[in-house]
């Protein structure tokens, strides 16, 4: 969680009891489906916009599995890094 804060990937509340995290995209895109795709180009990270998961402000969100290593979610961090570099 505090990987993504540090990439402008805001997560509101800390994750309690699951593997996921809700991350605020909106600093990066209007549309986390569309920030999502394009991650998932650049970066080769699959990551689940938020309007899978319901209506309210969904369009910022995006939700983030974290139920992997930790070399695999240094190497996703990495890629998202990358990625946003790139896009910026």
């Amino acid at each position: 969680v505090p990987a993504l804060n540090a990439l402008g990937l805001t997560v509101p509340v800390s994750p309690d009891g699951a593997f996921y995290a809700w991350a605020d995209c909106s600093a990066h895109a209007a549309s986390s489906w569309d920030f999502c795709f394009e991650l998932m180009r650049r970066a080769h990270v699959a990551i689940t916009p938020g309007r899978d998961f319901g209506a309210h402000r969904s369009e910022r969100f995006m939700r983030l599995s974290y139920a992997s290593s930790m070399a695999h979610l240094q190497e996703a961090i990495e890629r998202l890094r990358s990625a946003l570099t790139a896009l910026s």
